[in-house]
């Protein structure tokens, strides 16, 4: 069971699946306008409401409409079959492969780009790998409703199955030697990216099709993995 605080994630629990909202507590009867969106799908799902409660034990949050303003006991979200994540109806798709990523925070601000981005499915790794727990879920913001997930023993069978799929793997890589913005976008992407100290191990750069970097345009070389994502993903998402 995981323990919740982001009215935006509650909201995409009782909006995908209401029935793993065990419980909801509020701690006033006017938390605020994203808590009210919350308490209307409670309402409308029949979910009891309780006013008043613990208070925040987690510490200080920058979004004042989450700090101490309620929480909802929820059943985790369930990865899929790999199978099940490679159909798509759109001309083009995108999709996430994360190679041991193992920040939550990480993991969740990646869950809440593939929900802006439209990503139609993400591959995360067994081993050496964040879980999807409350925090990833509070980050993702919903994300971790919308977008559906794989978790794989073997990142590089995973990839290759994708490619079974019509579907490119793009490796990202700081040393590549191509741009992302070189590539062509009337393909089926699947985006990998690597463990936040090393980047992608050898065997599933070895199993991509192509390895892109992000080229600076200023004096910072590098970025963190969520925010070279963003820009990935703007990237490979813009239209064409």
């Amino acid at each position: 069971m995981l323990e919740l605080r982001n009215p935006h994630s509650i909201l995409a629990v009782l909006q995908r699946r209401p029935k793993a909202v065990k419980s909801l507590r509020v701690q006033s009867e006017q938390p605020g306008e994203s808590w009210d969106r919350v308490l209307e799908a409670a309402c409308r799902a029949g979910i009891p409401v309780r006013v008043g409660g613990a208070e925040d034990r987690r510490g200080p949050r920058r979004d004042t409409e989450r700090v101490g303003a309620g929480a909802a006991m929820v059943e985790p979200p369930s990865p899929l079959p790999l199978e099940s994540i490679f159909s798509t109806e759109s001309v083009r798709g995108l999709w996430l492969a994360l190679d041991q990523i193992q920040d939550p925070q990480n993991l969740g601000a990646l869950f809440r780009l593939a929900g802006f981005f439209g990503v139609c499915g993400i591959v995360l790794t067994k081993d050496r790998s964040a879980a999807v727990n409350a925090t990833v879920c509070d980050v993702a913001a919903g994300g971790a409703e919308y977008v559906p997930f794989a978790i794989v023993a073997n990142l590089a069978q995973a990839l290759e199955r994708a490619q079974q799929s019509s579907i490119w793997v793009l490796g990202t890589c700081e040393r590549a030697e191509t741009s992302i913005y070189d590539i062509r976008r009337d393909r089926h992407w699947m985006l990998v990216l690597g463990n936040e100290g090393n980047g992608l191990r050898r065997l599933t750069r070895e199993k991509c099709d192509q390895l892109v970097g992000l080229p600076a345009q200023g004096p910072v070389p590098s970025l963190n993995v969520a925010a070279a994502a963003a820009a990935s993903l703007a990237v490979l998402g813009r239209p064409q």
